[in-house]
């Protein structure tokens, strides 16, 4: 039995490695697939003949990659194992090389230019030639049973064949799901920033629809805000640039002074019917972020929070320290989730806004993960949402 799967091992291991190569390489259709199949097929019967540990299974398992290459119509491989396997056979029963050689000569021709079926044609060319040899008695050998042995051969040249077939068909659709895969990576990244860039120019908009040029100091704090703003979508249409990593760049940020920018740019968006209070810890608290990052957040969180709420309503936020981390805390008592929707918060495409994209929480979550924190989510239906985002703090500013 080991004998017996020593001669598969032989035949398979080089195909095996051929399907490796792609996997690892993603050739599917190049001119470099073709060669590597050429020589895994010349390979498998090189390693049956050197290796034979069976000899009649070793002669037929030798005729299973000449069968793949006229499937695949490879025809100089199919022409180099037509005239090395008859040499292979004459090695291995001493029989006349011209019996072999004409035999599979005949096959190569009948399926190359008489364009039959491969299995079907060796099939034919067995039955045919071995049934003259007999005729002429140059073989004794019993025409029954070279009728089973032909049958018998059909059907496992058959599911061999098949069997190959299916396998680089599998491996086809395994490299045609990961292409898109890649796409939908790109997509991502694309409503990603989509997503992110409509909230500045939302509040661009908001600011040049108040700006009163009469009241010049009004005025300038809005040029302030809105310069501010374009900056950021500035920095996000860069995230478009290179959509396959996003850039942080920390530096030391004094977390007084960012939410305090914070709260000023947010309370002017707000009116009688939603109220918004703070309350960031009156000391010098410095934690290393991306500035500009972390304010994004800290908008997309307030806004998600104001929409959630239906008429009236208040959103408040709160600094505190806990060990060793910075908590910045939004509470709003908007219409809350329930915990199928809070256990599907952060997952990519999902939203229960009417026109939400579903990635600006999943954005703002992986802000934040690149900052070494986290976001946590608490909600209850009716009563609100409330979000902590929990940074690492440093012990002083860098000189």
């Amino acid at each position: 039995m080991t004998l017996f799967f020593l001669d598969f091992i032989h035949l398979l291991f080089p195909i095996v490695l051929y399907f490796l190569y792609l996997v690892y390489t993603r050739a599917l259709e190049d001119k470099e697939r073709k060669i590597f199949l050429d020589l895994a097929l010349i390979s498998s019967v090189y390693l049956c003949y050197s290796f034979k540990t069976n000899t009649y299974l070793s002669a037929f398992l030798i005729n299973i990659p000449l069968l793949i290459a006229l499937v695949k119509k490879r025809k100089i491989s199919s022409l180099i194992l037509s005239v090395f396997i008859p040499y292979c056979l004459n090695n291995f029963f001493e029989l006349n090389f011209t019996f072999y050689i004409v035999q599979y000569l005949g096959f190569y021709l009948l399926t190359n230019i008489g364009d039959f079926p491969p299995i079907k044609s060796f099939v034919l060319m067995v039955l045919t030639t071995y049934f003259v040899a007999i005729v002429f008695e140059f073989l004794n050998f019993n025409i029954f049973l070279l009728l089973a042995i032909c049958i018998f051969m059909y059907i496992i040249f058959n599911l061999a064949t098949k069997a190959y077939s299916r396998v680089e068909m599998i491996i086809k659709l395994y490299m045609e799901s990961r292409e898109v895969f890649k796409e939908k990576k790109l997509y991502q990244s694309l409503f990603r920033i989509t997503h992110e860039i409509k909230n500045p120019l939302a509040v661009c908009k908001g600011y040049l629809d108040m700006f009163d040029a009469n009241n010049v100091a009004k005025s300038n704090r809005y040029v302030g805000i809105i310069r501010e703003e374009i900056n950021r979508t500035l920095m996000l249409l860069k995230d478009f640039s290179d959509i396959s990593k996003l850039e942080i760049g920390k530096s030391f940020v004094d977390t007084e002074m960012l939410l305090d920018d914070v709260c000023d740019e947010m309370k002017l968006i707000f009116n009688d019917k939603i109220t918004f209070s703070s309350d960031v810890l009156a000391k010098e608290i410095f934690i290393e972020a991306d500035y500009d990052r972390l304010k994004q957040v800290l908008i997309n969180v307030i806004k998600n929070a104001k929409e959630s709420i239906e008429n009236t309503g208040a959103i408040t936020l709160k600094t505190y320290l806990k060990k060793k981390n910075y908590v910045i805390e939004i509470e709003d008592n908007g219409i809350g989730m329930d915990k199928e929707t809070l256990s599907k918060v952060g997952s990519a495409f999902y939203t229960t806004k009417k026109n939400g994209t579903g990635l600006g929480v999943c954005f703002s979550k992986e802000i934040i993960e690149r900052h070494g924190g986290k976001m946590i989510y608490d909600s209850k239906v009716g009563k609100g949402t409330k979000v902590q985002i929990i940074i690492p703090t440093v012990k002083e500013k860098a000189s």
